[in-house]
């Protein structure tokens, strides 16, 4: 536990110092996830993540089809950006050697890696989906599944960044690091959790749903969203004893 209150407690300082600039980069956070808002169902949010309900796939057009995967795939490179960037503010501060011009490049290099990974994760998890539609242990299996393979994947973004590493090395060096130190994403897990059901809780209470949508969506895009990259970020640098 003491590790751990010492990453959050390095975390937060960091992500204090570099606020402005950290909420600067991760307006793309906002432009990704409203997008999503306007493609035929069955896509949805929810606590900062994107969905899809299988079981309306056979009620949709082929150009509903067409648009939601359009869709999905600008998200998910803005996303994909967005990591990228935050990761460069982090990597400027500890390393001092990441220019501006290279925060402007992310998007032809790192974001392109971090991309290629979420799209075979997320086309993973899409055909889980399918082999597991008619099992009547889907309930339990895709969850574990989902959780395995988003655990395995979990160190991918500062892998590209901090590293510099490719989308195979980046891989291997998350499975690595997932299979050392699972107390770390289990506990990312749990505060992100917490983290992102807060704002929920509290706007639904006191807002109408359309205001409180909104603004949930706000929170978690330029503050929760963020921080928990940073998180993630010095998790993964905990192998480093000076970054420490």
């Amino acid at each position: 536990m003491g590790e751990l209150k010492r990453m959050i407690r390095h975390s937060l300082k960091f992500y204090i110092e570099r606020q402005k600039l950290i909420m600067l980069f991760s307006l793309p956070f906002l432009v990704s996830f409203t997008l999503l808002m306007f493609v035929p169902s069955p896509t949805y949010l929810a606590i900062g993540g994107m969905f899809s309900r299988t079981g309306s796939i056979p009620e949709l057009s082929i150009t509903d089809i067409i648009l939601i995967g359009v869709a999905y795939i600008i998200s998910l490179f803005v996303i994909a950006d967005t990591i990228a960037n935050v990761n460069l503010i982090i990597r400027a501060k500890r390393t001092k050697n990441v220019n501006s011009s290279e925060i402007l490049s992310a998007m032809g290099n790192y974001a392109t890696r971090i991309f290629y990974v979420y799209t075979i994760m997320i086309l993973l998890v899409f055909v889980a989906q399918l082999l597991l539609y008619e099992s009547p242990m889907r309930a339990l299996l895709f969850p574990v599944l989902t959780f395995v393979l988003s655990a395995l994947l979990f160190f991918v973004a500062p892998a590209v960044v901090i590293d510099g590493e490719g989308t195979a090395g980046a891989i291997a060096k998350s499975i690595g690091m997932a299979l050392r130190k699972p107390f770390f994403i289990v506990s990312w897990s749990f505060i992100g959790l917490v983290l992102l059901s807060v704002p929920k809780i509290i706007f639904d209470l006191v807002l109408p749903h359309a205001a409180s949508s909104f603004l949930v969506l706000l929170v978690n895009s330029l503050f929760v969203l963020p921080f928990l990259i940073v998180l993630q970020t010095q998790m993964y640098m905990e192998k480093y004893p000076l970054a420490r």
